[in-house]
């Protein structure tokens, strides 16, 4: 795993559901994205964007990827729904790429 981060300060009330989504998207890499032990790498990335007001969380590994039919408004899994309801809360976008691995990308205000 390795990481790109930037030092930043943010509440508590961004800092625990950002911590609980890293959480989840992590997880569900580790259990889907290399299978039979397939090696691999996850990368964290957490910066500013270009005019300081927001920051943009992306969580990436190559992995196998996810199903060309996957569809984030029609997926019913709790973990994806764990990391919806939680960039609702930090009052995020939520984009997901599925291209060599899965990239998971969030952009939220600073608050």
């Amino acid at each position: 795993m390795s990481f790109d981060v930037q030092d930043i300060t943010m509440d508590i009330e961004a800092a625990i559901p950002l911590g609980l989504i890293i959480n989840e998207i992590l997880s569900n890499a580790y259990k889907h994205a290399f299978p039979d032990n397939r090696p691999g790498s996850i990368l964290i990335s957490l910066k500013e964007q270009a005019d300081d007001s927001e920051l943009c969380l992306i969580v990436c590994d190559d992995g196998i990827g996810l199903p060309k039919s996957f569809d984030l408004e029609q997926c019913k899994t709790m973990g994806i729904q764990i990391v919806i309801i939680l960039v609702k809360q930090i009052e995020g976008k939520l984009t997901i790429i599925c291209e060599q691995g899965t990239t998971v990308k969030i952009i939220f205000s600073r608050a």
